[in-house]
């Protein structure tokens, strides 16, 4: 038995290139054919959508920091700065405190999610940070680690994960934004 394995183990490992290397020029056909639609307005292919979602979910796992934030549910200061900051570089595309959004993140081939409309508190403290300082490929999230301070970002992150339960004053500068000029409802 093991002799005729021995014997055809050649046979077995060309048999698998072949097979590898027709399915990646099959798969380079179809790239290169045209048959794949780049058109942002066109609903996104589950298979595409299946791969990015499996990748992102992956790459995750492995490389979210597992870190607090440093500044603290009841600053004031920190919640204000925050949202000055949300308000200045996330709700044109993650929307204001009435859930309106721009007409850009209304056209965006994978539609933002409208910060207002969910509740992050549960969310991981790292996992957000994670997003705002790195962004998301091919999805219109940008990085911001290169124009934010690290104490910029974690003051995002707490304004985000305490959006449902502000104080007074920054409740009010959070209302107040929702009238912002680059909204036309």
């Amino acid at each position: 038995m093991f002799a005729f394995l021995r014997n055809n183990i050649a046979g077995i490992v060309i048999g698998i290139v072949v097979a590898v290397l027709i399915a990646l020029g099959v798969a380079y056909g179809v790239i290169c054919s045209g048959v794949i639609s780049p058109c942002a307005d066109e609903p996104i292919p589950p298979l595409e959508r299946w791969a990015a979602k499996t990748s992102l979910r992956a790459y995750l796992k492995t490389h979210t920091p597992q870190t607090t934030n440093p500044l603290k549910a009841d600053s004031v200061a920190d919640l204000k700065a925050g949202a000055t900051l949300y308000v200045n570089n996330c709700a044109f595309c993650h929307g204001y405190a009435n859930n309106s959004t721009s007409k850009t993140a209304n056209g965006l081939y994978r539609r933002p999610p409208v910060i207002a409309k969910e509740d992050w508190s549960e969310d991981a403290d790292g996992l957000v940070y994670w997003f705002i300082d790195k962004g998301v490929k091919l999805t219109g999230m940008p990085s911001y680690g290169k124009t934010l301070s690290e104490k910029e970002i974690w003051q995002i992150v707490l304004f985000i994960k305490n959006m449902r339960k502000l104080p007074p004053e920054v409740k009010q500068q959070w209302a107040e934004a929702a009238e912002h000029p680059l909204i036309q409802q």
